[in-house]
């Protein structure tokens, strides 16, 4: 009998702090870093500010993992966002997949970053030494 995946979603204060590995076959992992870079006007970034509409971010995380784990039979997602600044250098996402065999783990974890930016109300101000200016984002999709 098939045992139902492991399957977690957190909206975290502030950068992400390392999580324990899961468990599983093959495990697969991405992490989102702020890149350290110089706005022509502004100067170099301080931090990225996150902002999300709460409710709904979570709801759609929670369907990206269960939609990750049917599409790709994994054994386990965790899906990690933060909301608030992070400076260079630090996390911002973290998103964990894990499966029977590598193929299912890579391609999944791929998907849920590249669908996360389409479908995840997640908004990302720029912070820099002179002036704030907002990202563009990704278009939103039907699915």
């Amino acid at each position: 009998m098939p045992v139902a995946p492991q399957i977690e979603t957190q909206i975290l204060s502030g950068p992400l702090q390392p999580a324990p590995p899961l468990i599983g076959g093959g495990v697969a992992q991405f992490v989102g870093r702020t890149r350290q870079e110089t706005h022509p006007e502004h100067g170099p970034l301080l931090h990225l500010d996150y902002e999300m509409h709460g409710p709904l971010a979570s709801a759609e995380l929670c369907r990206l993992g269960e939609e990750a784990a049917t599409k790709w039979s994994l054994l386990a997602v965790r899906i990690r966002h933060a909301t608030g600044p992070v400076a260079p250098g630090q996390a911002s996402v973290d998103i964990e997949t894990a499966a029977d065999h590598r193929d299912a783990a890579f391609a999944a974890c791929r998907w849920i970053i590249d669908t996360l930016k389409q479908r995840v109300p997640i908004w990302k101000h720029e912070v820099w030494t002179s002036g704030t200016t907002w990202a563009s984002g990704t278009p939103a999709t039907q699915t």
